[in-house]
C-alpha cells in the first residue's frame, strides 16, 4: 500500500518561487494576527511599526525557510505545483471543505472536552486562564492556523517524508513511511506549544507537557493527514476551525 500525492515520478528539485511568495505574504498577515492576540491577552501596546517589524522577520527567519524545503521537498518527491491553487486543494473542492470543517470541528470539541477531563491535573494558572474574547480568538485561530500549517505540514512533514523516500530509496511514499513522518512532525508541533503553556503556568510540569502533547499529537495527526489527502488549504481550514470553536464559539455559547 502507498500514500500516493499525485506523484508517480521523481520530479526537478526546484522552489517555485511565486507560490513561496504567497506563502511568505499569508505568514506575514498570520503573524501580525498572532501578535496582536498576544498583546491583547498580555494587555500590551506596541507600535504599528514594529508589529510589522516582528512579523516580517518571523515570516523571513521561520517561514521562509521551512516553506522553501516543503516546497523543494515536494518538487523533489515529483509532486507538482504548478499554481498555488494546486497546493491549496489537491481534489474536488467541496469534499476537501467539508473534510476540513468537519474534522476540524471534532478536534476543537476534542480539545475543549480534554481540557475539561484534566482540568484537576493542571496549575492553577491555567485553570484560571480567561481567553480574551470573540475577536482575539478569531485572531489566534487564523495566525496559527496558516503558519502552523506552513511550518508543521508543509515544511516538516513533506520534508521528513521526502528524507524518508530518499533513505528507504522509496519511488512512492509508502503507509508506514507517510504515518511514521507524521507522528514526528506531530510531536514538532506539539513540542512548539509548550513555551507559551510554560509562560502561562509560570512553569512547565509534566502534567502539562503530557496534555499539550496528547491533545497537539491527535489534532497534530489529523491536520497532516488532511494535508497529504487533500492539500494544505484543507489543514489550515481545520486548524482555523479547530481553533475558533475552543477560542470563540464554546466561551461565547456555552462558557
Amino acid at each position: 500500500m502507498s500514500i500516493n500525492a499525485n506523484s508517480t515520478a521523481q520530479g526537478h528539485s526546484r522552489v517555485p518561487l511565486k507560490i513561496l511568495g504567497l506563502l511568505l505574504v499569508a505568514s506575514f498577515f498570520a503573524s501580525i494576527s498572532t501578535i496582536f492576540y498576544g498583546l491583547t491577552v498580555t494587555h500590551q501596546a506596541v507600535a504599528l511599526t514594529e508589529v510589522l517589524l516582528i512579523a516580517g522577520s518571523l515570516s523571513a527567519i521561520v517561514t521562509a525557510p521551512l516553506a522553501s524545503l516543503g516546497l523543494w521537498s515536494r518538487s523533489k518527491q515529483g509532486i507538482e505545483d504548478s499554481s498555488f491553487a494546486q497546493l491549496l486543494i489537491k481534489k474536488r473542492l467541496l469534499l476537501a471543505l467539508f473534510w476540513a470543517i468537519g474534522l476540524g470541528s471534532v478536534c476543537g470539541i476534542f480539545v475543549v472536552l480534554s481540557d475539561k477531563a484534566f482540568y484537576s491535573f493542571l496549575p492553577t494558572a491555567l485553570q484560571n486562564l480567561e481567553l480574551p474574547g470573540s475577536l482575539p480568538g478569531v485572531l489566534a485561530a487564523f495566525g496559527a492556523g496558516v503558519n502552523e500549517e506552513i511550518w508543521f505540514r508543509l515544511g516538516a512533514l513533506t520534508g521528513l517524508v521526502g528524507i524518508g523516500r530518499w533513505i528507504l530509496k522509496q519511488s512512492q511514499t509508502s503507509a508506514v513511511l507517510f504515518w511514521a513522518a507524521n507522528v514526528v512532525a506531530t510531536l514538532l508541533f506539539g513540542a512548539a506549544h509548550l513555551p507559551q503553556f510554560a509562560l502561562m503556568a509560570s512553569g512547565l510540569p509534566f502534567s502539562v507537557i503530557g496534555v499539550v502533547l496528547f491533545q497537539n499529537g491527535v489534532v497534530g495527526l489529523i491536520f497532516g493527514w488532511l494535508y497529504w489527502q487533500w492539500g494544505l488549504l484543507a489543514a489550515m481550514l481545520a486548524h482555523i476551525t479547530a481553533d475558533i470553536i475552543i477560542h470563540v464559539v464554546i466561551p461565547t455559547f456555552f462558557g
